[in-house]
């Protein structure tokens, strides 16, 4: 792919994402290609994260699409650091920071799936939601409780049904997930590692993932 040039930063102008157009509408964004080395790494991340700062700034208005904007955004860049591990991971790269940088793509992937699909997440990265996506049914009140540690309202009631991931995210997340298992399978083979608390936490990190987002059934299931 093209390499990063620098220039002027651009959000929520075109219908662009960082792998494709998969969130139609103004808040859309756009994101840089992906590096083609890692000398471009660093510029690649600071646009991601210009990028992420813009949705989360527009999510504070607690605009339910904006909200949503944000969470998908999370959920994409989880899944551009995940394949650049798995693919140090392959090529040998198998030391602790390697197993450091699993745990904590394993903490804020179950964030952002607890996040589309309706809990209260406590926050794991630099863009936690301002607002709740979701109401669970049944929660007389629930409109006017704060959000736990963040001290906001919750969000509009939607049905339970909707507390469950779109095609395009369960796909993404099960991408994810296929990532972050092969890389610690590979950890594994690592004495130190596999044996390491670290390693505990991440395989139950990522367990309870796929129970959350259902990431055990067929996108669209």
């Amino acid at each position: 792919m093209n390499r990063i040039r620098r220039k002027p930063f651009t959000a929520l102008q075109q219908d662009l994402s960082p792998w494709g157009p998969t969130n139609p509408g103004k808040f859309a964004a756009m994101a840089p290609p992906a590096a083609a080395d890692t000398s471009t790494l660093s510029g690649e991340f600071l646009s991601w994260a210009r990028w992420l700062d813009t949705l989360r700034d527009t999510a504070r208005s607690g605009e339910y699409a904006a909200v949503q904007a944000l969470a998908k955004g999370k959920l994409r860049f989880i899944l551009r650091r995940s394949s650049l591990l798995r693919d140090k991971a392959m090529l040998g790269q198998l030391h602790h920071p390697q197993l450091a940088e699993a745990q904590a793509l394993c903490q804020e992937f179950e964030q952002v799936i607890g996040e589309l699909t309706g809990r209260v997440m406590p926050p794991a990265d630099e863009w936690p939601l301002p607002v709740r996506l979701y109401v669970a049914e049944n929660a007389p009140g629930s409109a006017n409780k704060a959000s736990g540690h963040r001290g906001l309202h919750e969000r509009r009631h939607v049905p339970t049904r909707q507390n469950r991931l779109d095609a395009v995210s369960q796909s993404e997340a099960q991408q994810v997930y296929g990532c972050l298992r092969l890389v610690l399978r590979l950890l594994q083979q690592q004495v130190s590692l596999a044996e390491s608390p670290a390693m505990q936490q991440a395989n139950d990190l990522l367990a309870r993932t796929v129970k959350l987002g259902h990431l055990d059934n067929e996108p669209g299931a």
